[in-house]
């Protein structure tokens, strides 16, 4: 079923884009357009939008691997990560973090040490063992706990203590981004 439909200022917006490029990707097919009413006003599925901030304004600039067993911390961290204009991936443990690994190459991993089942540690061990390119950041409760400690011997090149400030988390991204565009 097709929620509220978004209008061409709605998708420029979200997108950060201005009107007139929204109406041309309308034209050429790149994002699903619905004509309703009785000029034929453009509206847009939010789910068709999406596809389009996953596959390509992201794609442009990088991409993020979030693994978090919180829910809501995770949606935050994606929320940032596409809203600053690179591609998000979000998962909920060590496993799924290393699946996702095999399938794609990151730019930066927003790695939660405490996780169910393979805990972070191991994730962080597995990335540094296969790529020295990929940046891990840290996301942990405490920079004194004994795994954050062993964690910071391993190397990650940046720590975000929770609770975390966006500018924080935006900061991290600017720095690991800034040289690979």
């Amino acid at each position: 079923m097709i929620g509220r439909l978004l209008t061409v200022r709605d998708v420029a917006q979200l997108l950060h884009v201005h009107p007139n490029t929204v109406r041309q990707w309308s034209d050429h097919g790149l994002i699903k357009t619905y004509r309703v009413g009785t000029r034929g006003d453009r509206r847009f599925n939010r789910e068709d939008v999406n596809r389009v901030v996953v596959t390509a304004k992201p794609n442009l600039r990088g991409a993020v691997l979030i693994v978090d067993d919180d829910p809501g911390v995770r949606q935050l961290l994606e929320d940032v990560v596409v809203e600053q204009g690179y591609k998000a991936t979000a998962v909920e443990s060590g496993e799924r973090a290393l699946e996702e690994l095999e399938k794609q190459r990151f730019d930066l991993v927003l790695l939660d040490l405490v996780l169910p089942g393979l805990m972070g540690l191991e994730v962080l061990r597995s990335i540094k063992a296969k790529s020295k390119r990929t940046v891990v950041a840290v996301i942990t409760g405490s920079g004194d706990d004994p795994i954050a400690l062993e964690a910071m011997s391993l190397g990650p090149l940046f720590f975000i203590l929770k609770p975390f400030e966006m500018a924080d988390v935006i900061e991290v991204l600017d720095a690991t981004m800034r040289g690979r565009r």
